[in-house]
């Protein structure tokens, strides 16, 4: 993790290179002065700031922006140098990518941002420097940063893996009590002994809510890589700590899905605490409505993991694969069966039902993730052969879902519905739907090279495969050519 870091810190990064205040109750202080920040700013690095704050909150988290992770991360920003770079480097590049004609000065300063915060990354992670506190900021660093390589990095995501090799790293040099996570046990814990943040001191844990919780949104990112063969990392990490641990007897089942729940579990107070008694009603009431759909989102990411490793398997060893996928195939049944109510509502959902409610808006980005699994794990285990009723209702409900949440969508598109309509689009035989998959990804290159990529790769694949009737692997085509990942 040292290494990488301070090689990268010696490149130019960019692209095509590697509130509100709180209460005195709550248990973190956060900054009152929402304009103020740990930089020297210019005018173009508020604009860069201000965007982060809205429309690219708005782009990564469908939780009111004034409370979601990113205002959080923003926070951080304004007493971490580390962060607020990395916020300035993300929005320059993301306000840019989307003009007409791009700005030399808008592209030297997100490379600038970027530069410095890999710079103090590489201090952050030498072993002198190792503390808790660290881990909350370096954490929120890398997601920062490999959101920027998922958008905007080389074609051969270099510093994306990068990335995702050195979080895997310093998860692993943490130690292994890192991921020891406390019980919850109703009425027996006060605020103050759940570490919130890694500066709240804690016995029983490591790592602190917050840092959880950015870890799962890596674990996202991470798991998505991994289908297209540059990730996983992080996710053997994660696994490798929970499953190891010999303190906690709840998880000695080694059942991964249970370890990787507990995880999200853990961090499911983190806005409760973090804005304490300044948190609304209304918001806390909106977390639990749509804790459910946001566990089934962290069970499609181990899914999606599962699947990427098998199908890795199937090139290195293709008769242990054959068996292992009977085990990915278990795995997929049983999130099917743990959250059958939830798919069976999303299956109901109409025209009718607006985006309005966020339980609403959540079914229709997450649910299609869970059928897209089923694709890709078909892909995997029978390539050549026709679609099965399975395949096939699967396909149903993401056109279905990704066409009503096009219909209610404001203005900016929906970026998670980008990697379902991907696949649907290569295994329909419906022109139609290959129509309205590449108009959604004509939208969606907009927002990233990953998606212009993609768009690519699906404007030479559907006739490729109408021609042949056959499958392309995706894989081999990315390796011969470019590689994006759809998060």
């Amino acid at each position: 993790m040292v290494q990488d870091a301070s090689e990268m810190s010696n490149a130019s990064p960019g692209p095509g290179s590697a509130g509100k205040s709180s209460s005195s109750n709550s248990p973190v202080e956060l900054a009152t002065d929402a304009n103020s920040n740990t930089l020297d700013s210019s005018v173009e690095d508020c604009e860069a700031i201000h965007y982060f704050r809205t429309e690219f909150a708005k782009l990564h988290h469908t939780k009111n922006p004034e409370y979601s992770l990113i205002s959080l991360m923003f926070k951080m920003g304004q007493t971490e140098p580390m962060v607020m770079h990395m916020i300035v480097a993300v929005g320059h590049q993301e306000m840019d990518f989307r003009r007409s004609q791009s700005s030399i000065t808008a592209q030297q300063a997100a490379s600038h941002h970027y530069g410095s915060a890999l710079r103090l990354l590489a201090d952050a992670v030498e072993p002198a420097n190792n503390s808790a506190k660290n881990l909350d900021i370096i954490l929120t660093a890398l997601w920062l940063m490999l959101i920027y390589e998922q958008q905007f990095g080389d074609e051969r995501c270099r510093a994306y893996l990068s990335h995702l090799q050195g979080v895997a790293s310093l998860l692993q040099v943490q130690s292994g009590n890192l991921l020891q996570i406390p019980p919850h046990k109703l009425g027996a814990q006060g605020r103050g002994s759940i570490a919130l943040r890694a500066d709240c001191s804690s016995q029983d844990s490591k790592i602190s809510i917050y840092a959880a919780r950015v870890l799962i949104w890596i674990v996202l990112l991470d798991s998505a890589a991994a289908t297209s063969g540059v990730g996983g990392h992080v996710n053997e990490a994660i696994l490798t700590m929970l499953l190891s641990n010999p303190t906690d007897s709840q998880l000695r089942s080694r059942d991964p899905i249970k370890a990787v729940a507990r995880l999200h579990h853990y961090s499911n107070s983190l806005y409760r605490l973090a804005w304490g008694d300044a948190y609304p009603q209304s918001e806390l009431v909106d977390d639990v409505e749509n804790r459910n759909v946001y566990a089934l989102l962290g069970h499609c990411a181990y899914l999606r993991f599962l699947t990427a490793q098998l199908a890795t398997l199937y090139l290195d060893n293709p008769d242990s694969a054959v068996s292992q996928a009977q085990a990915v195939e278990y795995s997929i049944d049983e999130v099917g069966d743990l959250f059958r109510e939830l798919m069976e509502v999303a299956h109901e959902l109409t025209l009718e039902t607006n985006n309005s409610h966020r339980l609403v808006a959540n079914m229709r980005a997450i649910v299609p993730m869970y059928y897209a699994i089923i694709l890709e794990f078909k892909r995997v285990t029978a390539f050549d052969g026709p679609l099965d009723e399975r395949q096939r209702y699967a396909l149903q409900e993401i056109m279905n879902l990704c066409f009503q949440d096009f219909t209610h969508s404001s203005s900016q598109p929906n970026l998670k519905l980008a990697w379902p309509l991907f696949l649907a689009a290569l295994e329909t035989q419906d022109m139609m739907h290959q129509k309205f998959a590449l108009d959604r990804f004509e939208t969606f290159r907009l927002y990233g090279k990953n998606y212009e990529r993609a768009y690519r790769f699906l404007l030479t694949a559907i006739p490729m495969q109408r021609r042949s009737g056959k499958r392309i692997d995706i894989r081999a085509h990315m390796e011969q050519g470019e590689l994006f990942v759809l998060g």
